[in-house]
């Protein structure tokens, strides 16, 4: 009876694929439509809001998949035996890599819409090293490893195939073929993209941004065309907008009325940049952000699954040197911005006119544009920074880098020693770059092999978060190691901290320990803790959580009861129960115990019937 039962327990039972009562058939797959990605009824209060109903779906045939595996390769088991197995998911990570390698394929040739002429060899490169440098990105490595985050792969595919329809025939005439791949199938894969992931809703804003850069080149031009020529193409771009512009409200109303009556419930500890009541410290802080992003795209070294809470300082004052890193950064979108309204080519119109075209459609349409809903600019979302929002938007960063080395092999073709030079080292500094993301990405992957070396590598990079060191002790206590786990959970073992459920693992860990004494003063922390949250009421505090955390508190108190008295710590076991009857922790625990409990009675019979005292 030690900790690891207890953490075991809840590994089988974690994340929105095992737990989702869509994928793993408690209900019926139809209720993917009305209940939220974690498996929560989408009306419920309680309710993340997060509806990515195709998500679920994909889950749930990965799901049956792995069990009919499952039970074709265990034949000889019982029926019982088979029904307690768990789904293997390797079939989840197979089709995460084979996402990843279509998201791959329509980014490499996506990226042929940026060049002028793409049957030449600049372009040719182009477009593979915007492939090259996109799949071996090391920050993908998040969204293609974790299972839970192919809500970003599934959006990506539908957000690129939208792109396409839209990039092939926006020219092809007044045909059938142009209402409908113009305005039927890039709207068709915007509602997928937005019930795969949030972010799809942005899918008809990107063709907006890229027919009016590549077709229009600045607003200044366009208000020309459109108001003193009165040219037929700029009034079809206002009329093509206005089409897309109602088909976007129309699925994002749709979607905002799932919501319901209610909203996500967020709390500032999981976002505190955008949370932060002093406008200075929320503008700064959020941009700071931003420039974590953009260094992470270009120096991708210090990565976690994990950004949450005070792991990222607040910018509070003008003397912060980060504020001369954000005012940089919106110098540069500054910049952006107002070519996009003057044009305002750098150098010869004929030789920069490409690139910067290529440079706003990739900042704006593909950086910008999928980036915007987690950008904390229109909405309040729950996390402060993560890999994997940054999934779609890394294209920008592969464009615009793919863009630079073409402009550098153009230079090239000018018959002097010198460009050739500048040439050969353009290419050695390419490979060196694909080499080193190719090695930091088979280092990640490999920490998402294992939960414990991942948490471990997230502890080193980022000690700071709550959440990484909940989860880094707990890996540590699966392996019996309980003094590392104790000293990484001693800063979250006040309940007062992060909660109650934090108390009752580091309690678990003083339990395997042998430190019963010291466990029980923070238990009792623990519970005055739980009523005070019990008079404060609201979302955060409702009594079913309550109870299940007041359970296993409990637990946790029999089992350092069990080594001075077995009956004591009975009777607190079914305290435990009965506090929360549908914690089949607590329930299988209590079972160990009344084995324990009878075992020590019968002792005590057989003491009395010979007369033996104490």
């Amino acid at each position: 009876m030690v900790a690891e039962d207890f953490m075991l327990t809840f590994i089988r039972n974690a994340g929105s694929i095992k737990n989702n009562v869509v994928v793993n058939g408690k209900v019926p797959w139809t209720e993917a439509f009305a209940r939220d990605f974690w498996g929560t009824p989408m009306l419920d209060v309680q309710s993340h809001k997060s509806f990515r109903p195709l998500t679920t779906l994909s889950f749930k045939l990965n799901w049956i998949a792995a069990e009919f595996g499952t039970a074709t390769n265990n034949v000889t088991e019982t029926t019982s035996a088979i029904a307690n197995l768990q789904p293997s998911t390797f079939g989840f990570h197979v089709v995460n890599v084979l996402l990843h390698g279509l998201v791959t394929a329509l980014v490499t040739e996506a990226s042929k819409f940026l060049w002028d002429n793409c049957k030449s060899e600049g372009c040719i490169v182009g477009q593979l090293l915007t492939g090259f440098l996109f799949a071996l990105h090391p920050v993908h490595a998040e969204a293609v490893s974790n299972l839970t985050s192919r809500g970003e792969l599934l959006m990506s595919v539908f957000f690129l195939l939208a792109f396409l329809s839209f990039a092939n025939y926006i020219h092809a005439g007044y045909t059938w073929k142009r209402m409908f791949f113009v305005y039927i199938v890039p709207w068709t894969c915007m509602t997928a993209s937005l019930f795969s992931k949030e972010q799809g809703a942005t899918s008809l804003i990107a063709l907006v941004i890229y027919e009016f850069v590549q077709f229009h080149g600045s607003l200044h031009e366009f208000w020309i065309s459109l108001v003193q020529r009165r040219e037929a193409t700029a009034v079809e771009f206002c009329q093509r907008t206005a089409v897309l512009a109602m088909q976007t409200i129309a699925v994002c109303t749709w979607r905002y009325w799932l919501n319901g009556e209610t909203s996500p419930d967020f709390i500032p500890d999981q976002n505190p940049a955008a949370f932060a009541k002093d406008r200075f410290t929320r503008v700064f802080s959020v941009s700071w952000v931003y420039c974590l992003y953009v260094k992470d795209a270009l120096y991708p070294r210090h990565l976690s699954p994990d950004w949450s809470g005070i792991s990222i300082d607040l910018i509070e004052r003008w003397d912060d040197p980060r504020v001369a890193v954000v005012l940089l950064l919106w110098t540069f979108a500054a910049a952006l911005l107002a070519s996009l309204m003057w044009e305002m080519p750098i150098g010869t119109r004929k030789e920069y006119q490409g690139f910067r075209k290529s440079l706003l459609i990739g900042f704006w349409g593909f950086l910008f544009t999928p980036f915007f809903l987690s950008s904390n600019l229109l909405v309040v979302i729950g996390l402060m920074k993560a890999d994997r929002v940054i999934y779609l938007p890394l294209m920008g960063f592969c464009l615009l880098e793919a863009q630079l080395f073409t402009m550098l092999c153009t230079a090239a073709d000018e018959a002097t020693s010198q460009t050739r030079r500048r040439s050969r080292i353009g290419y050695i500094l390419v490979m060196l770059q694909l080499f080193l993301f190719a090695c930091k990405l088979h280092e990640r992957n490999l920490a998402w092999e294992s939960s414990l070396r991942l948490w471990m590598l997230a502890y080193e990079t980022n000690s700071k978060s709550h959440h990484t060191i909940y989860n880094c002790g707990y890996e540590l206590s699966l392996q019996k190691r309980y003094s590392e786990a104790e000293t990484v959970l001693r800063p979250i073992a006040d309940p007062h901290v992060d909660g109650p459920s934090n108390t009752f693992v580091y309690a678990m860990t003083l339990y395997n320990m042998g430190r019963c004494d010291i466990a029980e003063r923070y238990i009792d922390k623990a519970m005055e803790v739980l009523r005070e949250k019990r008079s404060e009421g609201g979302v955060r505090n409702r009594p079913k959580a309550l109870s299940r955390v007041e359970s296993n508190l409990l637990v946790a108190r029999s089992f350092c009861h069990s080594k001075d008295s077995i009956p004591m710590a009975g009777q607190i076991m079914y305290e435990a129960v009965k506090t929360d009857p549908t914690n089949e922790y607590a329930i299988q625990q209590a079972q160990v115990m009344m084995k324990q409990v009878e075992a020590y009675r019968k002792l005590e019979e057989h003491k009395q019937r010979i007369g033996l005292k104490y």
